[in-house]
């Protein structure tokens, strides 16, 4: 990291501004993207009181959707998402307009999983921190992965 993170802090201090405080969560496929997306969505409700929406803009794998739909109704969080189509950029930043609308404090941003050399999702994730400028971009990874860390990491910067 090129900074330490204290996301909570970060949140509150962004809802004190009257801002919406966004994070997108990327990643390579498999590693637990929507699973942490959820996890840090309960800590920011339930430890910060904040207003948390999530947008669903992996509309690359069949059933993302209806997962973080699942963890939305688990969470009683709205879900903003358009299905299976539409450019994630977008969907990002009519999320984002959406959730400033609405009063909401946080937006957690899913992404599609990528591997780092697709570079066709590699280029649609660059367009989608580019316009919507999140606060944070979190890089979720595994654990197991070893060496290709580096690699992944290089190539998700």
């Amino acid at each position: 990291p090129k900074r330490n993170i204290d996301i909570l802090k970060e949140a509150l201090s962004a809802k004190k501004r009257g801002q919406v405080f966004s994070i997108a969560f990327i990643g390579v496929n498999g590693v637990g993207k929507s699973t942490s997306l959820a996890k840090t969505a309960y800590y920011l409700k339930t430890k910060g009181n904040l207003k948390v929406m999530l947008a669903g803009c992996d509309n690359f794998r069949s059933g993302a959707i209806e997962q973080l739909a699942t963890h939305a109704a688990c969470l009683d969080l709205p879900l903003y998402e358009k299905g299976y189509k539409d450019d994630p950029a977008v969907i990002a930043k009519e999320a984002l307009a959406e959730a400033k609308a609405r009063n909401y404090d946080v937006v957690l941003i899913d992404t599609a999983g990528r591997m780092q050399g697709n570079e066709k999702l590699m280029r649609a994730l660059a367009k989608l921190v580019h316009i919507n400028n999140p606060d944070v971009v979190l890089f979720v990874g595994e654990a197991l992965v070893g060496n290709d860390a580096i690699d992944q990491l290089t190539k998700f910067n």
